[in-house]
């Protein structure tokens, strides 16, 4: 660094850049100057016509306001006459109400300068000579107006009174058809303007034109604004204060440019100190750097990179066994779609918070994301910490938030998965757990899961069933059926049940309770529900006297075009929407309540009926029910099954029955097995059965022969 500032450095950098800054300098000086007097002459070439135009604004609507006022019919029949002195006074007399528009009004005779009437600015009556007021600005004035070709006009003038400068304005007083005055006279309407200094002060401050006044005798004539009167004299003169902004902009650039040398021969000394300032910041910046790749920036926490790279060195050379609790948040898009994103990113921050608190004694807490977080636990006891916290978080979580008097719900799935023998890595713990979350959700959210092989099976089999699922919905090769409901008073067919199955030529048989399941986590539940109902309508135009009624998942409810599609599909098979009921259970309807009771009154309106299937299996209350407004209330087979031996189930049943009856909805009874159930259910006033007593589910040929064979029959009335 020595000989780096030594004297070589001096003669050889140094003295040609400080020869060629004074040069610089020099030329700089001088175009700053030319600029600086260019810039005051346009200031003064500016102010200059802002003050022209004001005055010739205020001069041109003075003339306007008496041209007006000379030409109103009302003003000729008051003043061309007899001079009505209260008109007068009430209307241009009344000046206080007209603020500056002018100082003093006044009616003349043509021939006669003194003025019949006049009112000054405080509204009292004052005497108007117009010879010693305005002296020849008044013949210059009259003898315009008194030209015929100029008898439409006013006539204005710039005028220097005993008190001040000012604006004339005259005009002759007619009625705007010109006809002739009641005496014949030519009256002369006179108004006068004055520029006291307030007024001056008030277009300086309009036209931005600093310290406007009238000039004296003594001031610079090269820095002021004559007026001249009608008749061509010097009437008075302006003057204001010229804003050097030339030589304020220029004497400031002067100054920086003086700097530039005092710079340039300090910034060889400094050259090594902002070296070495420069690299401090570049480690501190990178610092910075490597906490922001290792940070959340919303809630602070560790992030996905943190995590990885700790777990990393825990299942390196010293391993130590591991567990990690993968938490997603339950209901959080939710609380965005209904509330915003900045509300969403509060809770995110008080979940955070409380994560943090039920973590302490934790390795690691991050946001991996969203609204998906892990903790890390170290040691043998880890799955049991995990485990623990995990349900703190579920139990903490069961409290609704408030913010900002809003009341939000939210709820966890938690995954849990561990390493033990070192033989799985970073990536593999963080899959299982994730594996373990999502078989949380699947179970009902808002619990936790331990890991276990047989999730990756199930998730594995899933993926299978989805792919063939898939194609099946491609080939319309998914087989239909069809279960009998029967009229618990007349024993006649009254409606059948759609029921998807899994296609009979599949190697494999999938419930539907499962393959609908995969449909559901898939993204196939909307062209499933749209190809059952398509099916099921296919098969029911064979049997248009009876109902059908088709199941509905809950993901199908969020789709916005749900009702649009069915409806489509409906007119398309030519079936009556009053024959159509859609089912859907009670456990569904909680995830969503408020959408799904928008989507049953667009069905109802359309003719659709909605029924409630599996009722008791929830947490149906008669304030669920009404608030739905079902058309039906399918009664569990869980329940029927035990009405013979259990007299608390036969209780459900009556007490459906009787909110049913309120509400003017159907009940029906599912799962009959016995005939002694169906006489009981009759008795206690059910309205349809359904069940393996009457029928299986069969295809859809065995509906059209059951009908054809139930035509034959008599109707059999079954008493109650």
């Amino acid at each position: 660094m020595r000989s780096f500032l030594g004297w070589r450095f001096l003669l050889v950098i140094c003295l040609p850049l400080l020869l060629a800054s004074l040069g610089v300098l020099a030329l700089t000086f001088d175009l700053l100057d030319r600029v600086s007097d260019n810039a005051n002459e346009a200031e003064y070439r500016r102010n200059r016509g802002l003050v022209t135009q004001a005055f010739k604004n205020a001069e041109t609507e003075l003339g306007r306001l008496v041209h007006d006022n000379a030409k109103w019919d009302e003003a000729a029949q008051n003043l061309t006459g007899e001079i009505n002195t209260a008109w007068f006074k009430s209307t241009m007399g009344h000046i206080t109400s007209l603020g500056t528009a002018y100082d003093v009004v006044a009616v003349l005779d043509e021939d006669s300068p003194k003025a019949l009437i006049a009112r000054n600015t405080a509204g009292d009556l004052a005497s108007f000579d117009a010879i010693s007021d305005i002296g020849s600005v008044y013949f210059a004035l009259s003898s315009q107006v008194a030209d015929e070709k100029n008898v439409q006009k006013a006539a204005t003038s710039i005028a220097m009174l005993a008190d001040g400068p000012a604006i004339v304005a005259m005009a002759r007083i007619s009625g705007p058809k010109l006809s002739d005055t009641p005496t014949g006279k030519v009256r002369l309407l006179v108004m006068v303007r004055k520029f006291a200094q307030s007024s001056l002060d008030m277009i300086s401050t309009s036209y931005l034109v600093p310290d406007l006044a009238i000039a004296r005798e003594n001031y610079a004539s090269g820095r002021q604004l004559q007026f001249r009167d009608v008749t061509g004299k010097v009437a008075f003169s302006v003057r204001w204060s010229n804003r050097e902004v030339g030589f304020a902009t220029t004497g400031f650039a002067k100054q920086k440019a003086s700097a530039v040398l005092g710079f340039l021969i300090l910034v060889m000394t400094m050259i090594g100190y902002v070296c070495w300032r420069l690299v401090g910041n570049i480690a501190n910046n990178e610092a910075e750097a490597l906490h922001a790749s290792m940070h959340d920036t919303l809630t602070g926490l560790r992030n996905r990179n943190a995590l990885v790279q700790h777990m990393q060195q825990l299942t390196g050379e010293h391993f130590k066994p591991h567990a990690v609790a993968f938490a997603d948040l339950d209901g959080f898009k939710d609380v965005n779609d209904s509330f915003g994103h900045e509300i969403g990113d509060r809770l995110i921050c008080a979940v955070s918070s409380g994560l943090l608190m039920l973590a302490e004694n934790s390795k690691l807490c991050c946001r991996m994301g969203g609204d998906e977080f892990v903790v890390l636990f170290e040691g043998d006891d880890c799955v049991a910490r995990a485990e623990t916290f995990a349900n703190n978080l579920i139990q903490l979580l069961s409290k609704p938030f408030e913010m900002e008097g809003r009341i939000m719900s939210v709820g966890a799935s938690v995954g849990i998965a561990s390493s033990f023998r070192g033989d799985i890595d970073e990536t593999e713990v963080l899959r299982r757990a994730d594996i373990a979350m999502y078989k949380a959700k699947a179970d009902g959210k808002n619990r936790a899961k331990l890991y276990d092989e047989s999730f990756d099976l199930e998730r594995n089999e899933n993926l299978v069933i989805a792919r063939e699922l898939k194609g099946f919905i491609a080939t319309r090769s998914l087989d239909i059926n069809f279960q009998p409901v029967m009229d618990a008073r007349t024993g006649r067919l009254s409606g059948v049940e759609a029921l998807a199955r899994w296609p009979a030529s599949s190697p494999r048989n999938v419930t539907a309770d499962r393959f609908i399941m995969v449909a559901e986590t898939s993204g196939l539940v909307d062209d499933l529900g749209e190809l059952i109902l398509e099916r099921a309508c296919l098969a029911a135009r064979a049997w248009p006297e009876i109902r059908l009624a088709v199941n509905v998942s809950a993901v199908q409810l969020n789709n916005p075009r749900f009702v649009e599609r069915s409806l489509a599909v409906l007119k398309r098979f030519g079936i009556n929407p009053h024959k159509v009921e859609f089912e859907i259970t009670e456990t569904s309807l909680i995830r969503d309540a408020e959408r799904a009771k928008n989507v049953f009154k667009q069905l109802q309106l359309a003719g659709i009926k909605v029924a409630l299937d599996d009722f008791g299996t929830g947490f149906s209350s008669i304030g669920y029910l009404r608030t739905f407004k079902f058309d039906r209330i399918k009664i569990d087979k869980s329940i029927i099954n035990k009405v013979l031996t259990n007299p608390a189930e036969l209780a459900i049943v009556q007490g459906a029955l009787l909110v049913a009856r309120g509400l003017s909805a159907d009940v029906t009874a599912e799962g009959i097995e016995h005939e002694e159930e169906v006489a009981i259910l009759r008795l206690a006033g059910c309205t349809e059965l359904q069940g393996y007593y009457f029928h299986r589910p069969m295809p859809a040929s065995g509906i059209t022969q059951l009908v054809e064979k139930l035509r034959l029959l008599p109707d059999v009335s079954v008493a109650a």
